[in-house]
């Protein structure tokens, strides 16, 4: 069990991920060459982008003297997942606010949560709505203690300036040899934060999951901007497609996504999370063969873990 203790330490982890050729027939017919970095394979418990948006998050806590982080989720948050995990690694006591009633038996995620130490504390939804209002906060506070506050899915600056990290290591890993890095959106905070690390020639292709953009992209834009402010000049070289969401956030996916899972699987033996990963590839290749991108184009994807959700999903 590895415990990282420094933003060098996360830097270094970073780098040693590795790029997994995923060139299928249909894309090296597309004369597209893809790679995926494996950053499901960061760590056991703590893969993907999660760790990367909870590691400042988690600093910032013990810094500030806070012995207990606060934060929330759906009851197969990949997000509260990790944070357990994180907070039993460091020692620091968790709570996690579930939105709905407690069911009789808990999801394989909470049980995972609970089992590291994490308080569960289920919520109506309309309750829920209110976990960005001062008021309730200080509620939640004074009924559970003093608590670092993280924002569902780790959707701060301090999230973002985690998965620059990742960007920052991607660089010095490819050299700039790729036409486009894609990676999927839920928060958007992974996106900004991707965007931030890597030149800012090459663009930042983002795969809402998202039925509804709502603000996303607004929200992205502020993010991104914060950790750029202090350049003296930027542009934006992020984009945000929506279109392959597979209908809607952790819905089932229909026939066809789960024909092309099932298929990219077996192509590739890269296992694929049903929330994430999956629609960012399933996009990917079907604008491949609208022509989205010249041919001999190298892209890397990037793979953000959430894997202990398939046990929420009938997979391939």
């Amino acid at each position: 069990m590895v415990v990282i203790e420094t933003a060098q330490q996360l830097a270094d982890a970073a780098l040693a991920v590795p790029l997994q050729r995923a060139t299928t027939s249909m894309l090296a017919e597309q004369g597209i060459e893809l790679w995926v970095r494996r950053d499901d394979l960061l760590d056991s418990q703590l893969s993907g982008n999660k760790f990367y948006k909870l590691f400042f998050n988690l600093q910032a806590a013990r810094s500030q003297g806070f012995s207990q982080v606060l934060s929330f989720g759906g009851a197969y948050s990949n997000h509260l997942h990790a944070l357990a995990a994180a907070a039993h690694r460091y020692r620091i006591n968790a709570i996690g606010v579930i939105r709905g009633e407690r069911p009789a038996h808990l999801s394989a995620t909470l049980m995972d949560a609970e089992a590291w130490g994490m308080k569960l504390v289920f919520v109506s939804r309309a309750e829920y709505d209110r976990k960005t209002e001062a008021d309730w906060l200080t509620d939640m506070q004074a009924c559970y203690g003093p608590s670092y506050l993280i924002p569902e899915g780790g959707a701060n600056l301090a999230g973002a300036r985690g998965v620059q990290l990742l960007g920052h290591a991607l660089e010095q890993q490819t050299q700039g040899d790729y036409a486009a890095v894609c990676i999927p959106v839920g928060t958007g905070t992974s996106l900004a934060g991707l965007a931030a690390g890597v030149d800012r020639q090459k663009p930042v292709i983002g795969f809402s999951v998202l039925k509804g953009a709502g603000d996303l992209g607004a929200n992205i834009a502020t993010c991104y901007r914060e950790l750029v402010s202090a350049e003296s000049y930027f542009a934006d070289n992020w984009r945000l497609i929506s279109g392959f969401h597979g209908g809607g956030y952790a819905k089932k996916p229909s026939a066809s996504l789960f024909e092309f899972w099932r298929g990219f699987e077996r192509s590739t033996r890269i296992p694929l999370d049903p929330v994430y990963t999956i629609k960012m590839l399933w996009g990917i290749s079907s604008l491949a063969q609208q022509g989205y991108w010249p041919r001999g184009s190298r892209l890397i994807a990037i793979h953000t873990g959430g894997l202990q959700g398939r046990r929420g999903f009938n997979c391939p």
